[in-house]
């Protein structure tokens, strides 16, 4: 019994390490892109859900916009690329401004 949740104390340091050290590569990544993730890195592109990985694709194309520029990319509704982009942004792929009533994003 004793030897199982050495085991089991084990992994969950093992898996500890490895968060740490993923963690430090973000870090890494983010202070040497100003803080901004690289949008155009295929393993970080990899890593997103499906649906903010179209939105980020779309972004590649057109540089700088709004979710409604977006939107006519992907086919989906502006809210939504709304949405997808402000995810973006907090996650670090992506920046926004404020003209008048537009937020723009861009890298």
């Amino acid at each position: 019994m004793v030897e199982d949740e050495i085991e089991i104390l084990k992994d969950i340091r093992d898996a500890i390490l490895r968060i740490e050290r993923k963690l430090k590569e973000i870090e890494n990544n983010l202070q040497k892109n100003g803080g901004m993730k690289e949008i155009s890195n295929p393993l970080e592109l990899l890593e997103l859900p499906d649906n903010l990985r179209i939105t980020a694709m779309a972004m590649l194309k057109i540089k700088e916009g709004t979710a409604e520029d977006v939107s006519k990319i992907t086919g989906r509704s502006r809210p939504i690329e709304s949405h997808y982009l402000s995810s973006l942004v907090r996650l670090g792929f992506l920046k926004k401004k404020r003209v008048g009533r537009k937020v723009i994003y861009y890298r």
